[in-house]
């Protein structure tokens, strides 16, 4: 029966809209976006055409066809979702060839900078007041091109050398190079990888790059006490891996979970973070042709995902070299 699935008060409406001529000529319903239940009581998106069946003048009942727009509605999410793509990709391009350009002008003068102040150093060994105020300027101006550096890096535009490795190497690299920091002693590893991931292709530099960066927020984020949770699942539907990375810590603020990727932004105090690691991290990760994301759930915490492809290969590959993986 109808009512099984038809809402018997959005029945009446649109017997109403068919008895008007605000929908379509008097007895008909044009085609009207509503929603149905499946047996399962899932509500599913439909389309609704219907007219009134008359005899002898009487209206004896109506006759309707359903159209399921879930397929519609997927794709134009999809659209919407490719077009948002294409926004931000062009958005980090422009600011990438802006952040180049920057980068090469302040470079120079930096190192001038640098130079001269640790000539100074030399001559002031005996003058310890001044010399702190040198030393001051040397600490400050290397935070300065680590930041031009980061910035050169933030506007590459295409990935480095490409080459075969296994996802759980790669991450332990990375950990193996974290968890020397003082900051990560006190912070518990949990890894869960999935033992059929194939061997992926690509830069791996760039790759250990995001994830480094990824484990050392999450680390921050705690404080350097807690739970740092890695977990890796192939999806071979999709020929890809999605990879989360979790902390215990407060979470992301509401208010700048929209511009968490944006380049300079950063949650962290003055002189912490310089806001670019995760623009660098997401930037890295469109060049992959991946995605990666966040989840703040309301009991705290974050997780970043990624999703990655998986390119097979075909022999010739040379075998990686895995920085800081301890054998």
């Amino acid at each position: 029966h109808l009512s099984t699935f038809y809402d018997i008060d959005t029945a009446k409406e649109n017997m109403e809209k068919m008895r008007s001529d605000q929908h379509g000529p008097v007895g008909k319903l044009n085609p009207t976006t509503m929603s149905i239940r499946t047996k399962s009581g899932e509500e599913v998106p439909v389309s609704l055409s219907a007219s009134i069946i008359r005899s002898e003048g009487k209206e004896i009942g109506s006759v309707g066809a359903f159209t399921d727009l879930r397929e519609i509605f997927k794709m134009r999410r999809e659209l919407e979702e490719a077009h948002l793509q294409l926004v931000q990709s062009d958005k980090i391009a422009s600011v990438g060839r802006m952040a180049a350009g920057v980068a090469h002008e302040i470079n120079n003068p930096l190192a001038g900078v640098l130079i001269y102040a640790e000539l100074l150093q030399e001559n002031l060994k005996d003058r310890p007041e001044q010399l702190a105020d040198v030393q001051e300027i040397i600490k400050q101006t290397l935070r300065c091109k680590k930041i031009v550096s980061e910035l050169l890096e933030f506007s590459r535009q295409s990935i480095g050398k490409e080459s075969s490795f296994e996802l759980e190497k790669l991450i332990d690299s990375c950990l193996s190079l974290v968890t020397k920091q003082a900051t990560f002693q006190d912070i518990n590893i949990v890894k869960e990888i999935d033992p059929h991931i194939p061997a992926m292709v690509g830069d791996m530099g760039q790759l250990q790059q995001v994830f480094i960066n990824l484990f050392i927020n999450a680390s921050d984020a705690m404080e350097g006490f807690g739970e740092i949770k890695i977990k890796a699942l192939y999806r071979p539907e999709k020929s890809s891996v999605v990879i989360g990375v979790s902390d215990q810590g407060p979470g992301i603020p509401e208010e700048m979970q929209d511009k968490i990727f944006d380049i300079f932004y950063t949650t962290k105090p003055v002189g912490k973070g310089t806001g670019l690691g995760l623009s660098i991290s997401q930037n890295i990760i469109n060049l992959h042709g991946g995605s990666i994301r966040f989840e703040c759930p309301p009991t705290g915490g974050t997780t970043f995902i990624i999703e990655l492809p998986i390119e097979s290969t075909e022999g010739g590959v040379e075998e990686p070299l895995f920085i800081g993986l301890d054998e």
